[in-house]
């Protein structure tokens, strides 16, 4: 492994350092976004804190085409989801550009400055130009392995407000007209020249390569409301504050990704269906959270609309308040349905704005309307995920993690009983 360099402007002689983040837009000054007791609280830890804000892609279309390019997401992009924007930087003098935070991916993607989209068509939504970096260094050239197209393989200088990686590993696209913002991968990756929570263990600045995600208030797809909603992230730890009900953690299926098993899915307290085992991916770069057929047809029958499918889509009453709960073990997590319903032409309504699934589809993928409604815990060491329904309080009690998570059950992952199996037929819907 390669030496590296990681400086730290604050909090020298600790394993913390505090960071205002805000996306999209620029710096806050702390004062604004935490009060003293918060940053003394954090400072006392290995913890590392970064509130995000979303950001809707109503505003983007070019950005729900780019996130649509990923090979796990089979749902249907529709524009008014969300997604989470933040800043870092790259090169030296130092490159403003804005990416994605993305935890379906490990590592830094951008898009290059002299590409077709870029350059010619001016429609990136920000951009990495190598050329005036005194400190990128080339290193290949080749196909970036995940999200399709052309570019280049390179060292450079990487920060993140005020943590800085030099010769950390950055890919910079030099073609694909559709690659228009960069993408700040967060899964695990054991290499702290690529990976940014592993550079943050190896240094010493928290326990291991592990982070957790919180939100202020619940995100909601086509709901401009729930734009700049702040989701605190706290690299190292998490704010047991933060979550009600009981606290699971659940094993992910391989090193390097976060598919885990669904524990099951239920509507105001009955079982849904399940045809098979399904696998989900609690993914913040992903603006479209899938489905399958059984699912929707399930909360249409229950929700005034009889199982009725029309057009490509599921009929409900128009003044329903549908909420479908993931579950795992104990854990339940509620998500509200409701800011689905759309209206058809002739007044009756329908569920829409959905990616929707063959019933036999393995792997589910969800995004910032599960993760908002819940704490969620991504341990890239222990390659585990622990998540617990969300508690929006003012109130915070952020903890190192140096060990177990504190009080969290241990998910048993087992087959679905075949007394709760649908009979599976054909399906031609999805």
């Amino acid at each position: 492994m390669e030496s590296y360099t990681f400086t730290t402007p604050t909090c020298r002689q600790k394993r913390c350092i505090y960071m205002g983040l805000d996306a999209p837009g620029a710096v806050q000054p702390l004062t604004m976004l935490f009060s003293n007791l918060l940053l003394a609280t954090v400072a006392a830890a290995g913890i590392v804190h970064l509130p995000l804000r979303v950001r809707n892609v109503a505003d983007a279309p070019e950005i729900a085409q780019h996130l649509a390019a990923r090979g796990i997401l089979h749902a249907t992009q529709t524009m008014g989801q969300s997604f989470y924007e933040t800043e870092i930087e790259v090169g030296t003098p130092p490159q403003n550009v804005t990416v994605i935070f993305d935890t379906g991916s490990p590592q830094v993607w951008l898009p290059g400055s002299n590409t077709t989209a870029c350059e010619t068509h001016k429609n990136c939504r920000s951009s990495f130009d190598v050329s005036k970096s005194s400190t990128w260094r080339y290193k290949s050239h080749g196909p970036d392995a995940g999200w399709g197209g052309e570019g280049n393989n390179g060292l450079d200088t990487f920060s993140f407000l005020g943590q800085t990686i030099e010769d950390f590993h950055i890919w910079v696209a030099t073609s694909r007209p559709s690659f228009n913002i960069g993408v700040f991968g967060q899964s695990a990756n054991d290499n702290p020249k690529v990976n940014f929570v592993q550079a943050l263990a190896d240094s010493g600045k928290i326990s291991r390569a592990v982070y957790s995600l919180n939100a202020e208030k619940p995100i909601d797809p086509e709901n401009r409301k729930t734009e700049g909603v702040v989701n605190n992230v706290y690299y190292g730890g998490f704010d047991r504050a933060k979550y009600q009900g009981a606290l699971t953690t659940v094993h992910v299926d391989h090193h390097g990704g976060y598919a885990m098993p669904l524990g099951g899915l239920s509507i105001q307290g009955e079982k849904v269906p399940l045809t098979r085992e399904h696998q989900i991916v609690l993914d913040t770069g992903g603006t479209s959270s899938s489905y399958t057929n059984g699912t929707i047809k399930t909360i249409s029958q229950k929700f005034g609309g009889n199982g009725h499918f029309e057009d490509g889509a599921w009929s409900i009453a128009c003044d329903a308040k549908p909420e479908l709960t993931y579950e795992w073990g104990n854990t339940k997590i509620d998500v509200d349905m409701a800011p689905y319903i759309r209206k058809r032409a002739r007044g009756d309504c329908y569920l829409g704005g959905l990616g929707l699934n063959h019933d036999d589809q393995q792997i589910l993928l969800t995004g910032p309307p599960l993760i908002s409604r819940a704490l969620v815990i991504y341990d890239n060491t222990r390659d585990t995920i622990t998540l617990a329904k969300a508690k929006y309080t003012d109130e915070s009690d952020v903890v190192e993690l140096t060990g177990d998570v504190p009080g969290a059950e241990i998910y048993q992952n087992t087959a679905i009983p075949s007394s709760t199996l649908a009979v599976k037929a054909a399906s031609t819907q999805a």
